[in-house]
């Protein structure tokens, strides 16, 4: 038989023994717990969408629609190339290039001296002409006389008559010539034919000069064009109801200042050794900006406005491709992009012309990087000056520490500090 202290042994030793099973199973259901709990945490965070970055580019109306660029120099419609009317020696040159004269004003005289005495000589020979034709009128008149008394035949009168009439032709033709030498005298001083102002001397004091050899260049600054050379490829721009679209003109020294011109003229046949047709485009230059343009000064035209209406640019790398579809992805106003188809109509250096009956002018897009988006992706729009629709490309040395947001929800990218010469 067991003794009643073997009994009471046995029974502490089972209840310490399921103690420490009951412990030790709470361990390892906490620990589960806690695992659980912290692979859930890791899941949460997992599944939160990434916004990430997408430049954007706000379509403009009008924005980059200029068809072609074409570069000149700004001249005057009238450029006059004087010259003396005779040869000489250049006595006295009475202006320099870049002086501005007044019509009838002298500009250089020649060596009179030889006009002078062409004109004396001519004056001397009139006045010798003109005895004779008065001596043969006192003939004539005598012989009518002695017609009249019948002392002579009419034979004898009509001699004298044709000697007569030849003398005064001969006076008359002597003073001809003789006013075309009092002429040639005045020829010796150049004056000015227009107002304007001398841009170009080809002679100096001393020089002897042939008859018509220019010697000065003045060009009326009242009417200025833009010279060009247009390809054979694009003539058609410069006629017929493409004249009616306007067109801006642009200074390279501020291209940012623009004038209203016209075409005003187009050659005819193309030049045969640069195959192109020259153009002249009237410029609309008002007083206040007339110091602003000078004679010889590189400038360039460009179309305004497109063929195709409702259409408008976007840049090249905004354009996403899918088979035969080409669209582009706009950005709403929480930030999701949706793909819009839009019809490319011109392909150009750095844009592209297109249409859309879904996107329109005042939209915001992504400018680049638009083959990794996906329809109802959130992204965060930042914008660059240098990505414009027109093509024009500024230059950006450092971004601007207190850039202003382009718009609600937009934050600025960079600043442009000046824009490059193209």
């Amino acid at each position: 038989m067991f003794s009643p202290h073997t009994g009471i042994n046995q029974s502490h030793s089972a209840n310490a023994n399921s103690n420490q099973y009951r412990r030790f199973l709470g361990g390892i259901i906490s620990t589960v717990v806690v695992a659980s709990g912290l692979a859930g945490c890791g899941k949460s965070e997992t599944a939160a969408p990434t916004i990430r970055p997408a430049l954007a580019y706000k379509i403009t109306p009008g924005g980059g629609t200029d068809i072609d660029v074409y570069s000149g120099d700004i001249r005057a419609r009238y450029e006059v190339d004087h010259a003396f009317r005779v040869g000489g020696k250049i006595a006295r040159r009475l202006v320099e290039a870049g002086a501005v004269v007044k019509r009838g004003q002298p500009l250089a005289e020649l060596d009179p001296q030889d006009a002078k005495l062409a004109a004396d000589a001519a004056r001397s020979q009139v006045t010798a002409l003109q005895t004779e034709a008065d001596f043969a009128d006192a003939e004539l008149k005598r012989y009518r006389d002695l017609f009249t008394k019948g002392f002579i035949s009419q034979s004898a009168l009509d001699q004298k008559n044709n000697v007569a009439n030849a003398a005064r032709a001969r006076l008359d033709a002597q003073k001809a010539t003789a006013t075309v030498s009092l002429n040639q005298a005045g020829y010796a001083t150049l004056v000015a034919q227009t107002d304007g102002v001398v841009t170009q001397v080809s002679a100096e004091a001393g020089q002897v000069v042939a008859q018509g050899q220019t010697v000065l260049r003045v060009a009326n600054q009242n009417e200025l064009e833009l010279a060009i050379a247009i390809p054979e490829s694009r003539i058609g721009d410069f006629r017929g109801a493409n004249l009616k679209r306007p067109i801006r003109v642009h200074l390279w020294s501020k291209p940012e200042v623009f004038y209203a011109g016209k075409v005003r003229e187009v050659s005819g046949a193309a030049d045969a050794t640069t195959r192109t047709y020259a153009g002249r485009i009237a410029v609309t230059v008002g007083k206040e900006n007339k110091d602003s343009v000078g004679l010889g000064m590189s400038a360039f035209a460009a179309f305004v406005g497109s063929e195709e209406p409702g259409s408008f640019a976007v840049p090249l790398s905004a354009l996403y491709a899918k088979g035969n579809n080409i669209g582009v992805w706009q950005i709403g106003a929480d930030g999701k992009v949706t793909l819009k188809p839009v019809t490319v109509m011109q392909y150009r250096e750095t844009n592209a012309l297109v249409t859309s009956t879904q996107v329109k002018p005042g939209d915001t897009i992504v400018a680049a990087g638009v083959q990794k988006l996906r329809d109802g992706e959130v992204v965060k729009p930042l914008v660059d000056p240098q990505v414009k629709g027109d093509g024009k490309v500024a230059f950006v040395p450092n971004a601007a520490p207190n850039a202003t947001p382009a718009g609600p929800g937009i934050q600025q990218l960079a600043s442009a500090a000046e824009p490059i010469t193209r």
